[in-house]
């Protein structure tokens, strides 16, 4: 907390945020609670992930949009948290995946930038630099951006709360930590088979840390991710360092319009062309 402190950022703890039962952080109704509280608390501007949130979708049946009317939050998070940044997604509010408390926060390993501006909306919005993402395949397009943990996007999929086409094109924000390829290649065909990328005009692959064959394999995860991109017409690249990430986590909006550009020369940039607050 002290970090999110220096930043000039009151912090109330959370009355659960320590509460331990099986592999949750407490009962799905005590959790259910604490979010409807913090949600109705005027003085609570955003919602800040400790950790990343196992069992978030054991909420989601029980989560109602007319708890966001009133006061609309600013959620932090990723991983699990994927789950929310969906519902609010769908409620037409923007969210930020980005550190969280216990990791990020606590050794320092996030972009200030890219967080100062999500936060606030002060400065430039986050853009890439040269060399830090790859282009996969080439092209442009602009879109609002959506998505998170690739797992729980699959988990998402034929529930009301799946990834979906929304009134504007999406550009699909996608990562994940610790996945072998085989399993990546079929969470991918689950969303395309599932109808969720039927909006989608280009797609960011995270750095998907750990999710490379292992040595001797003959084949790479780029390979990998094309393949099960196959016969689609648009832009991708990868290694955006956000959500299970190796390097300073950037904190990626979503919920609000970007810009993908990926070169023939392997080179590719991605603009957030919005803050998620005003």
């Amino acid at each position: 907390m002290a970090e999110i402190e220096s930043l000039g950022l009151a912090v109330r703890l959370g009355d659960g945020v320590l509460a331990r039962r099986g592999f949750t952080a407490g009962t799905a109704e005590a959790r259910l609670a604490q979010l409807r509280d913090l949600l109705a608390d005027p003085e609570v501007a955003a919602i800040w992930c400790a950790r990343g949130g196992a069992g978030a979708l054991h909420l989601l049946p029980r989560l109602d949009r007319a708890w966001l009317r009133a006061m609309p939050k600013l959620l932090i998070g990723y991983s699990d948290a994927t789950v929310l940044h969906a519902w609010l997604g769908q409620a037409g509010l923007a969210s930020v995946h980005g550190p969280m408390v216990a990791w990020e926060m606590a050794d320092g390993s996030y972009d200030r930038a890219s967080l100062w501006h999500a936060l606030t909306g002060a400065g430039a919005p986050w853009a890439s630099g040269p060399g830090e993402l790859r282009a996969l395949a080439a092209g442009t397009a602009e879109g609002v951006l959506r998505g998170g943990c690739l797992s729980l996007l699959a988990a998402l999929a034929g529930t009301p709360w799946a990834l979906r086409a929304g009134a504007e094109p999406t550009l699909l924000f996608v990562e994940d930590v610790d996945e072998r390829p085989y399993r990546v290649d079929r969470l991918l065909r689950q969303l395309r088979l599932s109808g969720a990328l039927g909006g989608v005009v280009g797609i960011v692959f995270g750095e998907m840390r750990g999710c490379a064959p292992r040595a001797g394999e003959g084949y790479g995860l780029d390979e990998v991710l094309l393949e099960a991109l196959e016969g689609l017409d648009l832009p991708v690249a990868a290694g955006l360092s956000s959500g299970h990430a190796s390097r300073p986590v950037v904190a990626l909006p979503l919920g609000v319009r970007a810009r993908l550009a990926c070169g023939d020369d392997g080179d590719a940039r991605l603009r957030v062309m919005e803050a998620p607050v005003s």
